[in-house]
């Protein structure tokens, strides 16, 4: 297994570099995963691109920041640390890459530092939609307090999730998904930390799509077509601002979506003279 290199820009990150080829990616995982998910695109890719993939805050080999639950990540900030990173490789563009929640930090690089990017490939992207009771409940120190306190006692939670399984509002795919991130108190100790320490991370979608028409980044949506986590209907939140640089795609596939068959479908549109 690739062991993993440490970058330092303020906070630090844990990261693994996959492939050899001529493009830069900036890889983002999914919540509850590492880095280590963008191993399965080394063979579909590797020859094109040079993929660093990181651990996000509280996962994988990165360290734990459990301040930051009350002193949450900026947008500027974490832009300023991939554009720090960047520069590290001595690249002036990269391609972004991200999965589900990873797809939440490559909207708010592509809002912030749109200049430095190339390409954007958003797969069942966390962020296409906002979360008012989600924003009401992480801004307020009741909310936090009720974060916190659903980490020991879960139960009212569980109850409310089984409810609204058992009255059809709730499909059973998405049951399946919310129980099985909190079944256990580290799960929702990291939904907790993960949650809040983002917080401030909430996209505007109509900017980051002026910005792929301003500076001409082409941005691929990628869904699979039986994902009921983040639906492809999704994407038209983003698309239909600016439909002429943002493409739809779909995979046969539900959310798991990290898989060879997406490296395949990437090849063609990924191109060999980026990060220059």
């Amino acid at each position: 297994m690739t062991q993993p290199s440490y970058f330092t820009h303020g906070p630090t990150l844990a990261y693994r570099t996959y492939g050899h080829g001529p493009v830069p990616v900036l890889a983002f995982h999914g919540f509850g995963r590492t880095g280590a998910d963008f191993h399965i695109l080394e063979g579909p890719l590797g020859d094109l691109c040079t993929i660093h993939a990181f651990d996000l805050h509280f996962h994988g080999q990165s360290p734990g920041y459990p301040h930051r639950a009350d002193e949450p990540f900026t947008p500027q900030e974490l832009a300023t640390f991939f554009a720090a990173f960047a520069d590290e490789l001595g690249h002036d563009k990269v391609t972004l890459l991200g999965y589900s929640l990873g797809g939440r930090f490559v909207l708010n690089l592509l809002q912030q530092l749109p200049h430095r990017f190339d390409r954007a490939f958003l797969v069942a992207p966390d962020g296409l939609r906002t979360r008012p009771w989600y924003r009401g409940l992480a801004a307020s120190k009741l909310g936090r307090w009720a974060y916190k306190r659903f980490v020991e006692h879960p139960g009212r939670i569980h109850l409310l999730i089984d409810g609204l399984r058992a009255t059809r509002l709730m499909n059973e795919r998405m049951h399946r998904f919310l129980k099985g991130q909190t079944d256990s108190r580290a799960k929702r100790q990291l939904v907790h930390d993960v949650w809040l320490s983002y917080r401030l991370i909430e996209p505007d979608l109509a900017r980051v799509a002026a910005n792929a028409r301003q500076y001409g980044i082409p941005v691929h949506l990628v869904f699979g077509t039986f994902d009921s986590v983040i639906k492809p209907a999704y994407g038209s939140a983003l698309q239909q601002h600016a439909p002429e640089t943002i493409s739809h795609h779909e995979l046969p596939f539900g959310h798991v979506l990290l898989t060879r068959e997406l490296g395949e479908a990437m090849r063609p549109l990924v191109g060999g003279n980026a990060g220059r």
